[in-house]
Formats: C-alpha cells, sequence, structure tokens
C-alpha cells in the first residue's frame, strides 16, 4: 500500500468502542448523526439524529410514533454513524453497531432533555414553536454498542496536500435560510 492510500478503518469490540478517542471525540462534538434501523421488509430506516453520550450509551430523543421506534420495537439492531467531514480528504467518523431499547415514561424526561441541551439553549423553550417542535420528543432511545469500525483521514497526506488550496470544493448547506445565518438577518 503507498503511503498516500487510503488508511483502513479500524474495528472496535465491545466497550473500546466508546472509549476509542476518535469516538470518544466524535461523541463530545456537537454534530448530527445517523441512525439506522430496520424496517420490516429488511429495508434500513436511516434518518439524522441529535444525540448525546450517557455513560456506556448513546441516547437519542425522537417520539414514540416515529418509524425509528416502531423498528426497534421489533428489532433492536440499529447502527449509530457519527462523522466529521471537512473538504477534500479531511475526513473522519465511526460507524457503531449495536442495539437500541426504548426509554419512555418518566425515565425519558431527564434522556431527551440531555439530547435537548447539547443542541439547544434552554431559553430556546420560551419560544412556543421550539417548544411545541421538540413536545413530541417524549422517549428516548438508548443505544449500546457492541463493535465499531472507524476511519481517520485528517491526517493524511492528501488531507495536507489539500490544506491550504481551493482544489477541495466546500462542503454546502441546505439550509433555506443559507449556513451560519439567522432568520432575523434574512428578514431584514
Amino acid at each position: 500500500m503507498s503511503e498516500s492510500a487510503p488508511t483502513p478503518s479500524r474495528r472496535l469490540q465491545g466497550a473500546a468502542a466508546l472509549d476509542d478517542p476518535l469516538v470518544a471525540e466524535l461523541l463530545e462534538k456537537r454534530l448530527v448523526a445517523v441512525l439506522a434501523t430496520h424496517e420490516p421488509d429488511g429495508a434500513i430506516h436511516a434518518v439524522a439524529i441529535w444525540y448525546a453520550r450517557d455513560g456506556d450509551a448513546v441516547v437519542l430523543a425522537t417520539g414514540s410514533r416515529s418509524r425509528k421506534v416502531a423498528n426497534v420495537l421489533r428489532d433492536g439492531r440499529a447502527t449509530l454513524t457519527l462523522h466529521d467531514s471537512r473538504p477534500g480528504c479531511e475526513i473522519s467518523g465511526a460507524s457503531l453497531i449495536g442495539r437500541a431499547e426504548i426509554v419512555d415514561g418518566p425515565a425519558a424526561g431527564p434522556l431527551v432533555e440531555l439530547v435537548h441541551r447539547r443542541y439547544l439553549a434552554p431559553e430556546a423553550d420560551e419560544l412556543a414553536p421550539v417548544r411545541e417542535f421538540f413536545a413530541s420528543d417524549d422517549v428516548a432511545l438508548r443505544f449500546r454498542p457492541e463493535r465499531a469500525f472507524t476511519w481517520d483521514e485528517r491526517d493524511s497526506e492528501a488531507a495536507a496536500s489539500l490544506a491550504g488550496t481551493d482544489l477541495a470544493y466546500r462542503l454546502e448547506s441546505t439550509s433555506p435560510l443559507g449556513y451560519g445565518e439567522s432568520s432575523a438577518k434574512l428578514a431584514q
């Protein structure tokens, strides 16, 4: 393998999945993960989702009527993909493979709150549309990885070669408000 070839992914087992430095770094960052569950026909249902680490698990806030909850009720197998990709070859991530369980009732509240507070300031609850939107998150999914694989090309020769050039196109947002712009700014 040449020095500039991609680094092979690393495979992790059991508790090592969450203890791995790259996985811990990704879990600490405020990113959006992708949760994949199994549909009744065997197809994969993959959705973007917020997350928070909670001890030996990753918790996700969602609605009890969601497809992902129905899928987990039927088959607890799931994959959670975390990635922090930048333009060019500066990419890193982890796919955590394990089982999810549904936490409902009074036990769900603190877990849902843990996830929401990672992404929204407490004052966001003062905005009625935001409060109403997130009120549907009435259950939590507790995901425990059993194995994982990671990739990290941030220090690769290819990433270094592209750094500081305009040869790698920037990733683009699909936000109707524009990346980093607020609705108040656009309303002016």
